[in-house]
């Protein structure tokens, strides 16, 4: 069957290159499972990747305690990518103690050895920066990936991926692109904080187009994940009382940051998860959008999780598109009844997003599996991959399959900034006639982009 090929709207390209040559913790089932992967490691800093606390038989997230049989630096992020934790061993590199006084935005603790939000930053400063030819590998990678994946066009948070000069990434990019090796057309999802922001709009990056890349909208992180309990939301978390999350800027830095891109032709796409963010990031682009009028149609929020009914009503009225995962559900199924009870019956309203909003599916990749086979077969069932013994989630909202495909196409190409898709794949069966339960191991056997043939199996 021929198709349009996809458009992934946000996921993090050099991230997905870089996860080949890094530990992958996907798998792993406990935390005697994460120490064997990790134990012979050769490397200064150990930094591995992609562990779920809900998926080990611990059931809890690993601490600094579990990690002191690694006499290694050792640094393992949970699958989310906003929580992290460390040994004693990485916090004597970082010359952190009992003392060190804590990040705004984010949180450490000493006795535990986890990080979140900004407080990464800590975390990231000394893990060893990769060089342009890394980078260059890494998107080399990440474009073979992509590719065979059937996924022509991308919006990709790369600049926060490493603690490097933005300007070495557009040049990364750029090199690869000249060299022939980059077919996915990328749009830049510039995550910079303010000081950068201003510098890079300065040198004139802001909307500017090169060949296969172009420079996209403001990207924000507004808070964390919901399975690392840094989604920041209303009320308390159902499976820890007094624990609000976290919202990683006031609600002054943020518009000044929103504000700064509006006032020069950029968009801004938002992670945010939880209610409260949700909330904080509405109110932030209407009062951009009303103090400096443009049209524009590419604000959104990434995730939006916990939106509720309520709050994409509100979107409606402001124009502000939500860039969703379905995949999520794979995973967080399992838990979030725990994390937030009844409240459960009013998230993940991506059908009702699609109906009312401009509405673009992504994978986030590489915190989940970048196959879009795979994101569409949760999307019209509502259900696990993984835990397939889990009933349908919020079945109501279940997409049917054409919908689907054009949230995955004619829906992100504003996300893109790039009216026209002509490009097509061909699959191994025809997704409408095929048992749902095969719709997640279709298999793309040919991409034509421009009319050429760029893969072919």
């Amino acid at each position: 069957m021929i198709i349009k090929s996809f458009i992934d709207s946000h996921l993090h390209m050099l991230g997905i290159g870089y996860y080949q040559e890094i530990i992958d913790l996907k798998t792993s089932k406990s935390i005697d499972e994460i120490l064997s992967l990790v134990k012979n490691k050769e490397s200064g800093v150990i930094v591995a990747r992609g562990f779920n606390q809900a998926n080990l038989k611990e059931k809890r997230m690993p601490v600094k305690q579990d990690l002191q049989r690694i006499d290694k630096p050792l640094i393992l992020f949970r699958i989310c990518g906003h929580v992290a934790v460390v040994n004693q061993r990485m916090l004597d590199l970082m010359g952190i103690n009992e003392a060190t006084l804590q990040v705004e935005g984010g949180s450490f603790d000493y006795n535990t050895g986890i990080f979140t939000e900004k407080a990464l930053g800590l975390v990231y400063d000394k893990i060893p920066e990769p060089t342009k030819e890394d980078l260059k590998r890494y998107l080399i990678n990440a474009n073979k990936i992509l590719i065979s994946n059937g996924i022509t066009k991308v919006a990709s948070d790369d600049f926060s991926s490493f603690n490097v000069p933005y300007e070495l990434v557009i040049e990364a990019i750029n090199e690869v692109d000249e060299m022939n090796l980059l077919d996915v057309e990328i749009t830049e999802q510039v995550n910079l904080p303010i000081n950068k922001l201003q510098d890079f709009i300065n040198k004139g990056y802001a909307n500017r187009r090169f060949k296969n890349f172009k420079m996209g909208p403001l990207k924000i992180l507004a808070d964390g994940s919901l399975g690392g309990k840094t989604a920041a939301l209303f009320e308390d978390y159902s499976d820890d009382l007094g624990n609000k999350g976290i919202l990683t800027f006031t609600d002054q830095e943020l518009y000044a940051l929103v504000s700064l891109a509006n006032k020069n032709g950029m968009d801004s796409v938002i992670h945010a998860i939880g209610d409260r963010t949700v909330d904080q990031v509405i109110r932030t682009l209407k009062k951009a959008q009303e103090e400096h009028p443009r049209k524009s149609e590419g604000n959104a929020i990434i995730h939006a999780q916990l939106a509720t009914k309520k709050q994409i009503e509100e979107m409606k009225e402001n124009y502000i598109g939500a860039i969703v995962q379905p995949i999520f559900i794979n995973s967080d199924i399992k838990i979030v009844d725990e994390r937030i009870g009844e409240r459960k019956s009013d998230s993940y309203l991506f059908k009702t997003m699609f109906e009312n909003i401009n509405t673009g599916f992504s994978t986030d990749s590489p915190v989940e599996n970048v196959n879009p086979f795979e994101n569409i077969y949760v999307a019209i069932t509502r259900k696990s991959i993984d835990f397939p013994e889990y009933e349908s989630f919020l079945k109501e909202e279940a997409f049917k399959i054409e919908d689907a495909l054009k949230a995955y196409t004619d829906e992100n190409t504003r996300f893109v900034y790039d009216k026209s898709h002509d490009d097509f794949i061909e699959i191994d069966r025809d997704i409408y006639q095929i048992p749902v339960e095969d719709i997640k191991n279709i298999k793309v056997i040919k991409v034509v982009k421009n009319g050429k043939t760029i893969y072919e199996i």
